[in-house]
Formats: C-alpha cells, structure tokens, sequence
C-alpha cells in the first residue's frame, strides 16, 4: 500500500509540474486595455477572479485518498489558469502586458506562498525588487521544485477532504484568499512598472507587504 502510495504522489509531483510548465509558456491574452483609473478596475477584477476560483474549487468533488487527489488536477488547473488570466488582466489594465514574462507570472501566481522557492527570481535591491529573466533549465528546476511543494500542499488536504462539506468549504475559501493574494502581487507589480520613468526597463517593484514565510 505504501509503495502504490508512493507511486502515486510521484504521478501527482509530474502532472502539477506538467502544468506549470504549460501554464507559464502558453501566457493567457487580454481583451483589457490601459485606463485611465486602473486602481479601481484592478480591485474588481481581483473580486470578480477571486469569486470565479473559489466557486470552481468549493464545488470540486474530491474523492478521499491520494487517488482522489490525484484524478481532481483538471480542476485545480482550472483554477491556476483563472489566476494566470487575472495576472495578464491587471497587466492589460496598467499597460505593461508586453512586459509579463515567464519570470513575472511565476512571481505573481507564487510569491505569497512559495517566497523561499523564488529567490532566484526576484532580487532585492534596497526598496524596489529586479525580477530577473531565467534560462529554460532553471525555470524547469524551479517549476519541480514548485511542483514538489504544491503536490505536498494537496496531499496533507487528504484527511479533510474526506468530508465533502468541510472540504468544500475550506477549498472554497482557501482559493478566494489565494487568488486575492495573486492579484495583491500581481496589482503591486504592474503599478510600479506604470509609474517608472519611461527610460526604465528593468522590472523593478515594490512589494505589496514584507512578508516572506511560505505558508
């Protein structure tokens, strides 16, 4: 039983990797354009993407054990793919879509949860942050590394989803937060790109809070 569980946790580790890897090379268009107040369109697109998450992951019927676990990644993909869509959205919103690159996505989707992970992404100089580009093979270190991190976030979920009600509810409400999370980051970005002197290139940003324990 052990080995089989084991097996399976590895098949997880490769499919949530899988996604990332197609996540962050296939970066979602926009049908948002630059506005002329996009702090206040910014905050309705994090509540209307926060809403839409949150209902697809409260209503996943996620089967106990790490099977179950293992056969619900569509739906979790659905929801990292509402979260990618909400990242080129603020980017739209503010003018710099041009500027949302792998390395970006990457910090925007996983910063609030996966700080440590992502050091080799941003580099602090002073109060502003560089994002920095990463070869292919370090991009696909990191997503394993994401991967592996992400897969044991789901699987210690097991116990609780072995009772849909108490499980729907705590998805549903995990996935709002994270998605708010994913905007914050995401908001706090773009709009220190929009506010640089346009001779600046480098893809300097404040941080939106100085937290940076993973969770």
């Amino acid at each position: 039983m052990e080995q089989k569980e084991n097996v399976t946790a590895d098949k997880l580790k490769e499919k949530v990797t899988g996604i990332l890897f197609d996540l962050l090379t296939d970066i979602p268009e926009s049908l948002y354009g630059q506005t002329t107040d996009p702090d206040e369109k910014v905050k309705n697109l994090i509540r209307q993407a926060a809403f839409k998450a949150s209902t697809v992951s409260a209503t996943l019927s996620i089967p106990a054990g790490i099977t179950g676990v293992l056969t619900s990644i569509p739906d979790i993909a659905a929801v990292w793919r509402i979260q990618a869509q909400l990242v080129s959205d603020i980017a739209a919103t503010y003018g710099k879509l041009a500027q949302l690159s792998r390395e970006a996505m990457v910090w925007c989707l996983f910063r609030h949860s996966a700080a440590s992970l992502l050091r080799d992404v941003a580099v602090r100089t002073g109060s502003r942050l560089v994002i920095q580009k990463l070869s292919m093979s370090a991009l696909q270190k990191l997503l394993q590394k994401l991967g592996v991190k992400i897969s044991q976030k789901l699987l210690s979920k097991v116990v609780l989803r072995a009772i849909p009600a108490i499980g729907a509810l705590g998805n549903g409400a995990y996935t709002y937060y994270d998605t708010n999370e994913v905007g914050k980051t995401a908001a706090a970005y773009f709009k220190a790109l929009s506010d640089q002197v346009p001779d600046i290139t480098d893809a300097e940003v404040v941080t939106p809070d100085e937290k940076t324990d993973d969770k």
